[in-house]
């Protein structure tokens, strides 16, 4: 009897202890989040964060001065509308040289004013060399400046182009690299075996390489705010290699547009490439048109007597006039700086 009442309570007991546990609330239970990351995925994210910054910053270019300086030399270009409605022009053109004055289009010889070049202004500060290429005029068909326009530069002072800063119409009168484009020659034969010289069946790459701007190392491009017939770029010390001596030279093209046939004489020969003369058994212009370029000035050495190919022949200086007549130059030659220089 005694263990028949003990088994009762204990029964009564375990009974009551399951009701009190189904009647109880159930506990709350938060869910465990898996970790996939490494433990330090915060200090990882920071760090991100941190990287992007650094390679925003490594990116951001070297800005021109907004106001260029004085021009330090001006270089004056053939002026082909002189006698664009004769679908010629007077001087200026000499393919032998790879000197181009041909702002016409093939065959028909329609006049590009906005690929006459007319100058060209060379201005520098401690950061950058500043060019502007001051044009003829929009093209009245697509109205605007339609061409590739740009600077090559020679810093081996051998005649042969290294180095090809281009950009077509900037978007307005505020600095941008936007569209500048830097173009290299990796192979060293921009120009062929003999530079400037006609090398008939020559087949290089010409400029086949590009180079990246970053930091310092800047260019960039705008229409001047002053003129909107003249584009200006701006090229960083930092690109060019603080360089002590080059040579530069202007171009504007709406033909080919193939820097990978520069030098465009080694590619064409006389017949094919025709010419602006009237006179030229080769007339008129065919397979090099709608181009023109410029004599090369150099920097940090001097022009008078240079033997460095390419750049723009100087005549010795006129006596002192004392009359103070005005220095008159024959075509070829065009009155730069006070000077009477080769374009022929």
């Amino acid at each position: 009897m005694i263990h028949g009442s003990i088994y009762k309570f204990l029964l009564a007991l375990s009974t009551a202890t399951l009701i009190i546990t189904a009647c109880a609330p159930t506990p709350e239970m938060t869910a465990e989040i898996p970790v996939t990351g490494d433990d330090n995925f915060q200090n990882n994210d920071t760090l991100a964060v941190e990287s992007a910054a650094d390679v925003v910053m490594a990116e951001t270019l070297l800005m021109p001065v907004m106001d260029v300086p004085a021009p330090e030399r001006t270089l004056k270009d053939s002026d082909s509308s002189l006698r664009a409605n004769e679908k010629r022009v007077l001087s200026g053109d000499n393919f032998l040289k790879n000197l181009y004055e041909r702002p016409f289009t093939s065959g028909d010889m329609i006049y590009q004013p906005d690929i006459d070049i007319r100058t060209v202004d060379f201005a520098q500060d401690d950061q950058f060399f500043y060019f502007t290429i001051t044009l003829g005029g929009m093209n009245p068909d697509d109205w605007g400046l339609n061409g590739i326009y740009g600077i090559e530069f020679d810093r081996t002072l051998t005649g042969r182009g290294d180095l090809f800063v281009r950009t077509t119409a900037p978007a307005g009168t505020d600095w941008s690299a936007d569209t500048v484009l830097i173009l290299t020659d990796t192979k060293g034969d921009v120009g062929g075996p003999r530079p400037l010289i006609p090398d008939t069946g020559f087949k290089g790459s010409g400029y086949d390489g590009t180079q990246e701007l970053a930091g310092n190392q800047s260019s960039m491009a705008r229409i001047d705010p002053s003129n909107p017939l003249a584009i200006q770029i701006a090229v960083s010390r930092a690109l060019l290699d603080n360089p002590e001596q080059f040579t530069w030279g202007a171009w504007a093209d709406n033909g080919l547009r193939d820097f990978g046939l520069y030098d465009y004489h080694d590619n064409f020969g006389l017949s094919a490439a025709g010419s602006p003369f009237r006179d030229n058994p080769d007339y008129p212009i065919g397979a090099v048109y709608s181009v023109d370029n410029t004599c090369r000035l150099p920097y940090g050495s001097a022009q008078m007597g240079s033997t460095i190919p390419g750049v723009c022949v100087t005549l010795p200086p006129v006596e002192e006039n004392k009359d103070d007549k005005p220095i008159v130059c024959e075509p070829p030659y065009y009155l730069i700086n006070g000077e009477c220089q080769y374009f022929g």
